[in-house]
């Protein structure tokens, strides 16, 4: 079988892939660790941020018949951001299994406190402006 060449472009591209699995390597929203508690039917997941939560099965699509023995053979995506079973042809993209278990309110509240933490020329801008102008107004105490 003939060897692929490469050239510039497409190791340019490579590395940017590289590079972008590198980070997301290092999300700490990343799972590490999913077993399946049988006692108590749930999937305890352990997050490369050292946090942890307990997952109903009766949450993840397409195991509602699985046995337990398919249940605990789950097996975690590279990336940490999917959970798969490959007996039963299932896999869940972690994101979304956690907005169906808790609601779609966490999710948004989570990505807001994050895009508050986000910095950028704009916002910094806008802050000294607001500071020039005597800064945030004061809450007025109601009598």
């Amino acid at each position: 079988m003939a060897v692929p060449t490469l050239n510039a472009r497409d190791r340019e591209r490579f590395a940017r892939a590289r590079a972008r699995g590198e980070v997301r390597a290092a999300d700490p929203s990343g799972v590490v660790d999913a077993s399946y508690d049988s006692g108590r039917d749930v999937f305890n997941l352990t997050f490369r941020s050292g946090g942890s939560m307990a997952i109903p099965r009766r949450m993840v699509p397409g195991l509602d018949r699985a046995t337990t023995a398919v249940l605990q053979s789950v097996s975690i995506s590279p990336a940490g951001d999917a959970l798969s079973w490959r007996s039963v042809d299932v896999d869940v993209y972690m994101p979304g299994l956690i907005e169906r278990t808790f609601g779609t309110r966490l999710l948004a509240a989570a990505s807001g406190r994050r895009g508050g933490r986000r910095k950028s020329k704009a916002k910094a801008a806008a802050a000294r402006a607001n500071g020039a102008k005597g800064g945030r107004p004061r809450k007025r105490l109601r009598a």
